[in-house]
């Protein structure tokens, strides 16, 4: 056992994000090609005389200590070991909220992950599956791999893949959006000639074209809360050496793919100059985290 394990909780991006149709119990069927990026939010869980939750950093003031999922997490555990956990739990918040990222779930899953590993917990084979009621990207995010996520979320294909080296950078207006009411107010599109995923299109020299060939169903929408997103992915695309610009979730982050750190980096400094209030992080695709 270890008495104390701190972990990157990565932020998620979703390459594409095609809505296919609502089912009956009010989710949405989607296919996304979702990875991480080598930013994010940081747990660190270490065991005490009595529980505790705290939470620092850039944006910890917008969270909640008593209405959080890393909490919904802790009693995930503490019914599957049938005791109370005794531990303290710091969070530092560096993203953004409600953001498209996934923070909140890629905390979850991350606690749960440190959980896992502090206590020796041995986790069925169908383990990943219970996630789901947490969430829906939390199961992708317990497996801190690149997938194919389909079905509501919880259908999860890890892949290997040969972008993991491209260049990312990240921008937020910070302007918080609501997943709920895009969902609500979202209108499925309809599709002729849908390109399937195929491990085909992973080879670097398709991925861009494939990647090209997709969208973010969610972007229209999302438009409607915040125009910045409409001005963010106009400078992306239009002034600099991008590969693929998109939104990533339910926004209002969006991203950028860059072949090298001088486009990479000449795409900051526009940012920085255009936009002196925004988020504005330089990063890079991870296919894979260790996670136990």
């Amino acid at each position: 056992m270890n008495d104390d394990v701190t972990k990157l909780s990565p932020a998620k991006i979703n390459l594409y994000l095609e809505v296919l149709e609502k089912t009956p119990n009010g989710y949405h069927n989607i296919e996304s090609l979702m990875t991480f990026c080598d930013v994010g939010d940081i747990i660190r869980i270490k065991k005490a005389k009595n529980f505790k939750f705290t939470i620092d950093g850039p944006f910890s003031k917008k969270l909640s200590l008593k209405d959080n999922v890393v909490l919904k997490s802790v009693a995930f555990i503490e019914r599957l070991l049938n005791k109370n956990l005794n531990i303290h739990i710091n969070l530092t918040k560096n993203l953004p909220i409600s953001s498209g990222m996934g923070g909140g779930s890629s905390n979850a899953a991350t606690v749960i992950l440190c959980l896992i590993e502090m206590f020796n917990i041995n986790c069925k084979k169908d383990f990943h599956h219970s996630l789901f009621s947490l969430g829906a990207d939390i199961p992708f995010c317990f497996f801190r791999n690149s997938a194919l996520v389909t079905g509501n979320g919880e259908n999860v294909l890890k892949i290997k893949n040969n972008y993991q080296n491209f260049f990312v950078l990240l921008v937020n207006p910070l302007i918080e959006i609501s997943t709920k009411k895009i969902f609500e107010e979202l209108t499925i599109p309809r599709r002729k000639g849908l390109t399937i995923f195929n491990e085909k299109f992973l080879s670097r020299a398709k991925i861009i074209d494939f990647l090209n060939s997709k969208k973010n169903d969610l972007e229209k929408q999302a438009i409607t809360q915040c125009e910045e997103i409409k001005n963010i992915l106009y400078v992306l695309k239009n002034e600099t050496n991008s590969l693929l610009s998109r939104m990533t979730g339910s926004g209002a982050t969006c991203f950028a793919l860059f072949e090298n750190e001088k486009d990479l980096d000449s795409a900051d400094r526009i940012f920085r100059n255009k936009f002196k209030n925004f988020w504005v992080k330089k990063t890079k695709i991870v296919n894979s985290f260790d996670t136990l």
